[in-house]
C-alpha cells in the first residue's frame, strides 16, 4: 500500500519521474566527489606531528628592474641563525642535490636526491613507514623511484652510486603517506661533503640552497617582521648595490599543511595543485548539486501538481495532514533509494571507465569516501523531503473557513509561485555559470594562444648530460641527428620556456645619466643557432654574423627591443653601434649588440615582455634544442638522445611544456565546459517541463483567446507576458554578481583581455534568450498537440 503511491506516480508521469531521479542523482555524485577532495586536502600533511606549528621559510629576491624571483629555499647561513631564534624550537632542512645515478651499467643524468638534517624524520615523515634513520652512505627509496630507474626486484641491499658523491647502500623501500605531497623519492643524510661548494655557500646569503622547516614553539606563528629582521641583522651588504639587504631579501613562512597549495615557486618540492582550480571544482559541484536540485524540486511540482484531485480526495475522505505528511517521507525515501542506487550505478560506470575517478576513489581512503558518501546522501534526502513538504505546504497553507473554490485558487496559486522561485533560482544558477564560462574561457583563451615570440611547433628541448657538456660531444650529437632525422644545427642556451631561473646583471653605456646605470636586465646565455631554431623575428642587424667575440673581454650579443628601449637608445643604428658594459668575474666587459631582435617572454605572459641582452657563447649550456621537419621524429631524437645519457623525461617538445604549465588552466577548461553545458542542459529540461505545465494551466483561457480571434502570435506574447517574471528578477540578480564574480577571478592576470566581459555579456543574453525560445516552441508544440487531441 505504501510502495504503491510512488509507483503510482511513475505510472503517472514516468518520464519525469525518471528523469527527476537520474539528474538528482547526477548532484549527489557531483556532490560526493567535491566532499572527497575537500576531506583529502583538509587532511594534507596533518598526519605529521604538531603540524600546527610547523612552517617552512621562502625567499623573494626583488631585483632592482623590479623582478621578483621566488624560490621555496633559504640561504644556507639563515639555518644557523634561526636555530638561535629564541621562538622556535627547532630547525630541519632538505638539501636537493641534482647527480648522476649509475645502476647496472646504465647511467641517468639530473636525478633528484634529497639531503636531510639528521633529526628530520622526527619533525616531518612523507612516509608510511615510522621510526626512520639514515646513517652516512643510506639512501631510503620510494618503489616509483626503483620502477623509474633501478629496476630491481627486491632494491633493499643493493649498492647504487651517486655521480661523485659515493656509493650508497639502498636501507629501505619507503611508500609515500596519502595525506603527503612531497616529491623526495630518494633520500639521504646530508653532510657537508654532499653539496657542491659547501663552505662557500656556507656564508652566502644573496642565493638560495636549503628547505627549511621550523617547528615554532606552541601557540605562536611566524611573522615577516620577525623573519626579517635576522636579514637585518646577519645579511651583509653587497658592495657597490643599490640596495640593502632587507630591501632585496623578504622571507615569508606557510604553514606545512598549506605548501602544498600552487605558489609559483619554480624549486617547489612537494606536488602542488591550484587553489583556484580547487576552488572550481568546489564551486562547480555545489553550483551542480544545487542546480540538480532545483530541477527536482520543479520536476516534483509538477507531477504533484497532475495528482491534486487525489490530495483533495483524501482530505475529504478524512486523511489528516499528519498522514499526507508520513505519504511523503515514504515516497522520498523511496526516491533516495532509487537515486543513491543510480548513483552507485553511474560510480561503478565511471570507476570502469575512468582512470581519474578510479584515482579520486580508490587513492583518498575509505574514511573519506564513506563520510562523502554519508554527507551526500543525507543532504539529497533533505533536498527531496522539502520538495514534498513544501508542495504539501501549499495544499495545507489555505484556511478551511474560505471556501471551496477559493481554497483550491489559493493553493494553486501558491503552486505556482513555488514553481517560479525554483524556477527562477535555476536560471541565476546557470546564469552566474555561462556568464563566467564566457569570460574565463576567453581568458585562457587568450594566455594559452597568445604568440609568445618564439616559434611552438616541431620543437623538442632537452636538458644537457654531464657527457654532452663538451664542444666536441655536441658537434658528435649534431652528426648524429642530422644523419639520423636531418637535423642540422643544434641550440643552446640557458633557458627554456617557464624556467623560473634568472641571471639578472647590471648594464650600462657611457651615454647614460648616472642614475640609469644601476638598471638590471635579464641575461641569456646561448649559441649562435639560437634565433633560427627558436624562430625569433629578427628587427635589425640581420646581415651580422652571430658568432662569439675572439677577444676575452668582449662579448657579442643580441638585444630585444624592450632592452633597446630601456637604454634609452632612439634607433637600431644607435643600439648596434653602442658599446654596452656588464660586470662579471669582477672585471668589467664590453658588450657589442650585433642583433635587435623582436621581445619574447621567458614564462608567463606580462604587462610588459622583460628586457633581455643575450650573450653568444660557444661553450655549452643547461638546455639544448633542436626544430624538427616533422614531428614524428620525436621518436629518433629521443632515441638518440638517450644513448647520450639525456634523461628522458627532460626530453619535450616546446607544445608539451605549456600544456604542462597551463595543465591547471586547461583542467578548469575542461571542468567549467563540462558543467556549463550540464546546467544548460538541466534548465533547457525545465523550461520545457515548467512550459508544458503552464500551457496545460493556460489551456482555457489560450482558447478563449483563440475563439475571440487570437493568434498563435498573440498566444505567444500572452505565454511570454505570464512566464518573463522569473526570468526578469535572475537577470537582474545573476547579471552583477557575474560581473563581479569575473572581474574577481581576472584580477589575478596581469593582462586581462577586454574581450572577456564583452563575450560573456554575449552568451548571457544569449542564454535568456535562448530559454525563451524554448518557451517558446514549447508551447507551440503542446497547442499543436491539445487542438490535434481536440479535434479527434
Amino acid at each position: 500500500m505504501l510502495t504503491s503511491e510512488f509507483f503510482n506516480d511513475l505510472k503517472l508521469s514516468p518520464v519525469s519521474s525518471l528523469l527527476a531521479i537520474l539528474i538528482t542523482a547526477i548532484g549527489l555524485i557531483s556532490l560526493f566527489f567535491v566532499l572527497v577532495l575537500y576531506l583529502t586536502d583538509s587532511r594534507i600533511e596533518k598526519h605529521n606531528n604538531n603540524y600546527k606549528d610547523i612552517y617552512r621559510i621562502e625567499t623573494s629576491f626583488n631585483l632592482p628592474n623590479g623582478d621578483e624571483v621566488k624560490s621555496a629555499q633559504i640561504p644556507f647561513p639563515l639555518i644557523s641563525v634561526l636555530k638561535n631564534d629564541k621562538d622556535i624550537k627547532s630547525i630541519d632542512y632538505i638539501v636537493r642535490i641534482f647527480t648522476n645515478l649509475h645502476v647496472n651499467d646504465k647511467t641517468y643524468s639530473n636525478i633528484d636526491i634529497y639531503a636531510i638534517s639528521t633529526d628530520f624524520f622526527n619533525t616531518l615523515n612523507p612516509y608510511q613507514q615510522k621510526n626512520l634513520y639514515l646513517t652516512q652512505n643510506e639512501i631510503i627509496i620510494t618503489p616509483e623511484f626503483n620502477q623509474q630507474y633501478l629496476h630491481l626486484d627486491n632494491p633493499q641491499g643493493h649498492v647504487i652510486t651517486l655521480g661523485d658523491k659515493g656509493q650508497f647502500l639502498i636501507k629501505d623501500v619507503v611508500e609515500f603517506n596519502p595525506s603527503s605531497r612531497f616529491k623526495t623519492a630518494a633520500v639521504i643524510a646530508f653532510a657537508p661533503e654532499i653539496l657542491d661548494g659547501y663552505h662557500d655557500k656556507r656564508h652566502d646569503w644573496y642565493d638560495t640552497h636549503a628547505y627549511a622547516f621550523i617547528t615554532m614553539k606552541s601557540g605562536m606563528s611566524p611573522t615577516p617582521e620577525q623573519l626579517n629582521s635576522h636579514i637585518i641583522q646577519h645579511a651583509p651588504q653587497l658592495p657597490g648595490a643599490p640596495f640593502s639587504p632587507e630591501e632585496f631579501i623578504q622571507l615569508s613562512a606557510r604553514n606545512i599543511a598549506d605548501i602544498h597549495y600552487d605558489n609559483a615557486l619554480p624549486d617547489e618540492i612537494s606536488t602542488v595543485v591550484s587553489s583556484s582550480y580547487l576552488n572550481i571544482l568546489y564551486a562547480s559541484g555545489i553550483f551542480v548539486f544545487f542546480a540538480t536540485t532545483m530541477n527536482f524540486f520543479n520536476i516534483n511540482n509538477v507531477i504533484n501538481t497532475k495528482k491534486r484531485n487525489s490530495f483533495y480526495i483524501k482530505k475529504a475522505v478524512g486523511a489528516s495532514n499528519f498522514q499526507l505528511i508520513i505519504e511523503a517521507f515514504l515516497i522520498a525515501t523511496f526516491q533516495t533509494a532509487f537515486v543513491l542506487l543510480v548513483a552507485l550505478f553511474i560510480l561503478m560506470s565511471l570507476v570502469q571507465f575512468s582512470d581519474s575517478a578510479r584515482e579520486l576513489i580508490f587513492t583518498h581512503g575509505s574514511y573519506n569516501i564513506s563520510t562523502a558518501l554519508s554527507i551526500t546522501t543525507v543532504l539529497t534526502y533533505a533536498a527531496i523531503l522539502l520538495a514534498h513538504y513544501l508542495f504539501l505546504l501549499t495544499l495545507t497553507l489555505p484556511n478551511n473557513t474560505y471556501s471551496h473554490n477559493i481554497a483550491i485558487a489559493a493553493q494553486s496559486s501558491q503552486s505556482l509561485y513555488m514553481t517560479r522561485i525554483m524556477f527562477c533560482m535555476q536560471i541565476i544558477i546557470a546564469g552566474i555559470i555561462i556568464y563566467l564560462w564566457a569570460g574565463i574561457m576567453t581568458q585562457m583563451h587568450f594566455m594559452k594562444n597568445y604568440n609568445f615570440g618564439y616559434e611552438k611547433e616541431n620543437i623538442i628541448t632537452f636538458i644537457l648530460s654531464d657527457k654532452l657538456k663538451s664542444k666536441t660531444a655536441i658537434n658528435n650529437l649534431q652528426d648524429e641527428l642530422r644523419n639520423a632525422v636531418g637535423i642540422n644545427n643544434i641550440s643552446l642556451s640557458s633557458w627554456r620556456p617557464f624556467d623560473m631561473s634568472r641571471h639578472n646583471i647590471s648594464v650600462f653605456h657611457n651615454n647614460q645619466q648616472e642614475k640609469d646605470k644601476l638598471l638590471t636586465v635579464n641575461i641569456l646565455k646561448v649559441n649562435k643557432n639560437f634565433i633560427n631554431t627558436w624562430g625569433v623575428n629578427i628587427l635589425a642587424g640581420e646581415k651580422n654574423l652571430l658568432l662569439p667575440s675572439d677577444n676575452s673581454n668582449v662579448y657579442h650579443a643580441v638585444a630585444t627591443k624592450s632592452f633597446m628601449t630601456l637604454m634609452g637608445q632612439q634607433s637600431y643604428d644607435h643600439i648596434l653601434n653602442t658599446v654596452f658594459y656588464i660586470n662579471e668575474n669582477n672585471s668589467q666587459q664590453s658588450v657589442r649588440v650585433l642583433n635587435v631582435i623582436d621581445d619574447f617572454y621567458l614564462a608567463d605572459r606580462e604587462d610588459t615582455p622583460p628586457p633581455l641582452l643575450i650573450l653568444i657563447q660557444n661553450s655549452p649550456q643547461r638546455y639544448g634544442a633542436v626544430k624538427l621537419e616533422n614531428i614524428q621524429d620525436f621518436g629518433k631524437v629521443e632515441k638518440i638522445l638517450k644513448h647520450h645519457h639525456v634523461n628522458t623525461e627532460h626530453i619535450k617538445s616546446i607544445n608539451k611544456l605549456h600544456k604542462e604549465y597551463f595543465s591547471n588552466n586547461i583542467l578548469m577548461y575542461n571542468t567549467i565546459n563540462t558543467v556549463t553545458l550540464f546546467t544548460v542542459i538541466l534548465v533547457l529540461i525545465s523550461t520545457i517541463i515548467i512550459s508544458t505545465s503552464e500551457t496545460k494551466r493556460l489551456e482555457k483561457t489560450l482558447a478563449i483567446m483563440e475563439s475571440i480571434g487570437g493568434s498563435i502570435y498573440t498566444h505567444i506574447i500572452f505565454f511570454i507576458q505570464q512566464s518573463i517574471i522569473p526570468i526578469v528578477i535572475a537577470v537582474i540578480i545573476s547579471l552583477p554578481v557575474s560581473f563581479l564574480l569575473l572581474h574577481n577571478w581576472l584580477s589575478q592576470y596581469s593582462v586581462i583581455k577586454g574581450l572577456s566581459y564583452v563575450y560573456a555579456a554575449g552568451s548571457f543574453i544569449s542564454f535568456i534568450l535562448c530559454v525563451i525560445i524554448v518557451m517558446t516552441i514549447t508551447l507551440i508544440f503542446n497547442s499543436h498537440i491539445l487542438n490535434s487531441q481536440k479535434k479527434k
